[in-house]
């Protein structure tokens, strides 16, 4: 029997990744053979893996049966999905540089592929559905005055008639609630984007939040278009987080939803778009339904990123519910995970980074206590692994965080601007890994190998053990290294003994540079 994984959420989902990698049990991130394979699609998926008698193994990744009837009249075709196939002797870290160098320079079509992304603040951990045009300004102040480039406006602006004061209303309705915002989204937006950025000549930037693929039964457009949700003949319709699925197997629908968006973007100065989707697929008019649904996605995808081109569009599905090479296409960053603990997150980034490029990951500084699991750590640690993602920003309220963390946020983000083109076009090195260590550390090597930078954390203090040394990979054994301006050491000394650090508590981290001399 073959081994088999695969998703039927109709999208590739947070419980199994369209990817898998094949490695011989003596393979390491280092070293010996890794088979990598991609698949380049959001659907439901099915992937299986079988050792025949003639001892070959055969990989069979595509659709999955069972959610795909596919009609075919004379002359008709049906396109399978892309399926990327890399081979690496040097690991799966050899196997994953491989696919982040393939997805960042062919497949991710925006011009942020490598470049052009602000540091933001999101309003939804520091204010959830409690918002309005002067506490939204009041933010974006806020923002400005601690050098953030780009404020967004989550959930909670929309709805007339059906008000988005909670997540049981208003989806589908893509206007801005005049009782919050009486004097309407575009006086909002133009105000928050004269603000001027302290310490820059630019001006505050403005995104929003959307989930355009759901409807809230609770809405006008559900009132005048219950055909248009997702449901089975005359079978009960089941809600998921108070909402259905839109059917973008429709044209209408999807001409909608090119609309709606395009009448918020053209009416403001909006250059960041967070696009969310909050629930599986589920009970199908026909098993064609699935993937018809996502070639419509990709439709309204295509429409709109080709209508503009100058926004910066990030997915976002329960968190990386559709972090898939389907999505990146169009949007050339997800946000990874609702899950904003810092701890969480390294496990969660580095695991991304089987097959994903960290210059895809949207990581953002969040409060403490953690609004997921309770933990407490300390401002710069959180700073720190949020820096491992391409998209890199704050999801808090300013006014309850400490007087040293606000004086701590200006210099955290000169730390961003200098080690933000490294993560977006260098090359990645998983050094340690927190499933493995007490002591994860990452570095990435520019492309032209004259500058890297090392992440290095402790995630418990561990005061009776020597100090931790972290040996570095990427390097040039011959070339000289500067370490921090002290040195210079040689490449060979750097990866064969390594670097060491004291760290004194819990959650404790450090960021090193490194320069060829």
């Amino acid at each position: 029997m073959p081994c088999s994984t695969g998703s039927t959420t109709g999208f590739s989902s947070h419980l199994h990744n369209p990817f898998l990698a094949l490695v011989h049990p003596s393979t390491t991130e280092s070293q010996g053979e890794a088979w990598g394979f991609s698949l380049v699609y959001t659907g439901s998926f099915a992937a299986y893996v079988e050792k025949g008698s003639q001892g070959l193994t055969r990989v069979s990744f595509g659709f999955h049966p069972h959610q795909l009837s596919w009609p075919l009249g004379p002359g008709e075709t049906l396109v399978s999905p892309e399926c990327v196939a890399v081979y690496s002797s040097e690991g799966l870290g050899g196997m994953s540089r491989s696919l982040h160098r393939l997805y960042r320079n062919h497949l991710i079509k925006s011009k942020f592929a490598t470049s052009g992304r602000p540091v933001l603040l999101n309003s939804w951990e520091g204010l959830y559905f409690d918002i309005d045009q002067d506490r939204m300004y009041r933010l974006a102040e806020q923002a400005a005055d601690l050098g953030m480039k780009l404020f967004v406006m989550d959930d909670g602006w929309f709805g007339k008639e059906f008000p988005r004061t909670s997540d049981n209303a208003g989806l589908g309705d893509w206007v801005p609630n005049p009782v919050r915002f009486p004097d309407g989204l575009p006086a909002l937006v133009e105000k928050i984007t004269n603000l001027k950025v302290a310490g820059s000549t630019d001006n505050l930037e403005f995104g929003i939040w959307v989930e355009p693929e759901m409807v809230n039964p609770q809405s006008t457009l559900y009132k005048q278009h219950p055909e248009w949700a997702l449901h089975a003949a005359n079978y009960p319709r089941t809600e998921q987080r108070n909402q259905l699925v839109l059917n973008l197997a429709l044209r209408e629908v999807q001409d909608f939803i090119i609309k709606a968006i395009s009448d918020i973007l053209e009416c403001a100065n909006i250059t960041y778009v967070k696009w969310d989707q909050n629930r599986g697929v589920s009970e199908m008019p026909s098993p064609s339904t699935t993937h018809a649904y996502i070639l419509g996605m990709y439709r309204v995808f295509d429409v709109l990123t080709t209508r503009f081109p100058d926004v910066l569009w990030e997915g976002c599905a329960s968190g990386g519910g559709r972090f898939d090479p389907g999505i990146l296409q169009y949007f050339p960053q997800v946000w990874a995970s609702d899950d904003t603990d810092a701890v969480e997150r390294i496990t969660i980034q580095f695991g991304s980074s089987l097959v994903y490029p960290p210059s895809s990951m949207g990581a953002h500084v969040s409060a403490v206590p953690n609004h997921q699991t309770g933990r407490i750590t300390p401002f710069t640690f959180r700073a720190h692994v949020a820096m491992m993602g391409g998209s890199f920003g704050f999801e808090l309220k300013p006014d309850d965080i400490s007087e040293e963390e606000r004086a701590a946020i200006p210099g955290l983000i000169a730390l961003w601007e200098k080690i933000k083109p490294l993560v977006l076009e260098g090359d990645l090195w998983r050094l340690s890994l927190p499933e493995e260590s007490n002591w994860p550390a990452a570095l990435f090597v520019s492309n032209d190998g004259s500058q890297a930078v090392l992440f290095f954390f402790q995630l418990a203090a561990n005061l009776n053990h020597t100090m931790p040394r972290v040996r570095l990979q990427g390097l040039e054994r011959e070339v000289m290294y500067r370490v921090d301006g002290q040195g210079p050491f040689s490449g060979a000394m750097l990866m064969n003994l390594g670097l060491q650090y004291s760290f004194q508590t819990n959650y404790a981290s450090k960021v090193v540079f490194l320069e060829r001399q």
